[in-house]
């Protein structure tokens, strides 16, 4: 495979995640007063993980293959986002405005067919909106020019807030985008369910109009009731050590529950623990040089603050490539994966340039 194209690896990678059925998250918005936050508990096999600073001013090329058109952008916010496989390819994150957008298993998922738009697979569209969207309506407004591609390897729906306080849902259905906000999102929150089905399924409950029990299991639905009965339960208090309480609710039995995030939206800031490190620790946006001029920057999701302080270091290819390697071979439907694919993603942010703007 010493001469393999982007093509056949990207085809291979495509077709090898189409059988794989991911694992559970939850996501929740927690607003009070201006104050906006925003919860996510992450569930899969394994918990390494990457923190990665991405820049502003940084040019990209889409990493798709044909018949997709080529695209490319230019980030014009800084932010800082949750990665395994690989920076530029996020599981969701925080920019410099205080967008937040996260992703869960949907099963139900269909990507739009191939038309006029551009197309990014799954992870990469993480990227580009915390690259460019300042807001939950310019995310919604992309679909204008941009779509989700069928290329993409794993079935997503989203979960997407604005320092405004602004949430989303944002799912593929039958090839549709559907989009549920404001008047039509009564409880901003999601887990592995479409939100019609979950809002649905809520109404058999006490204080959401039925009788039932909230219950105690972790499966899908039953997250998002118990996110829902945590979000009306909340008085006032300590809005972040709450959230904390909301995610330890929903965390799974079964240990798969690996990060625990809370972002402040209005304080640019994220706030989170791991299975492995159960100290909250904080980052601040305010402390994170986002100029594309300077290095790039990571830190180990793991890793203990030092003096109450992060340590963030610099970011390297074999940086990414490890990162790489470390997950995909814990990974049991990662593992097989060639070294010529794993390079493929490895590579990447080295076909990414700065361009700063000019004054």
């Amino acid at each position: 495979m010493k001469n393999i194209s982007l093509l056949s690896v990207l085809t291979f990678y495509s077709l090898f995640f189409l059988s794989f059925d991911t694992t559970a998250c939850t996501t929740f918005c927690l607003q009070d007063g201006d104050r906006v936050v925003f919860g996510r508990n992450f569930d899969f096999q394994v918990g390494y993980g990457h923190l990665l600073v991405n820049k502003r001013n940084m040019r990209k090329s889409a990493l798709i293959r044909p018949p997709e058109k080529a695209f490319e952008w230019t980030s014009r916010f800084g932010s800082v986002t949750f990665n395994q496989n690989g920076r530029e390819f996020p599981y969701g994150g925080i920019n410099e405005r205080g967008l937040v957008i996260e992703q869960m298993a949907l099963n139900e998922s269909e990507y739009p067919e191939i038309d006029d738009r551009f197309g990014l697979t799954e992870l990469q569209w993480i990227q580009y909106q915390l690259d460019n969207s300042a807001s939950v309506e310019e995310v919604i407004a992309s679909e204008e020019i941009l779509r989700v591609s069928p290329q993409s390897v794993a079935k997503l729906h989203f979960l997407v807030a604005d320092k405004l306080g602004n949430v989303a849902t944002i799912e593929f259905i039958g090839g549709k985008m559907i989009v549920h906000t404001a008047g039509s999102l009564p409880v901003p929150a999601l887990a592995n369910d479409t939100y019609g089905n979950s809002m649905q399924y809520l109404e058999n409950f006490s204080g959401f109009g039925g009788t039932k029990e909230i219950p105690v299991s972790t499966a899908p639905l039953d997250r998002f009731v118990n996110a829902a009965a945590g979000l009306e339960e909340y008085s006032e208090g300590d809005i972040i050590n709450y959230s904390f309480e909301i995610l330890d609710r929903l965390r799974q039995e079964d240990s798969s529950t690996h990060w625990s995030i809370v972002y402040d939206l209005s304080n640019l800031e994220i706030h989170y623990q791991t299975q492995k490190n159960p100290e909250i620790r904080k980052l601040s946006l305010a402390e994170i040089d986002f100029d594309c001029s300077s290095p790039a920057q990571f830190i180990d999701i793991d890793e203990a603050p030092i003096a109450g302080k992060l340590q963030l270091k610099a970011f390297s290819p074999e940086t990414n490539e490890s990162l790489i390697n470390r997950v995909w071979s814990e990974v049991d439907f990662l593992s097989p994966m060639p070294v010529e694919i794993r390079k493929v993603y490895a590579d990447y942010p080295g076909t990414i340039k700065c361009v700063p703007q000019k004054i």
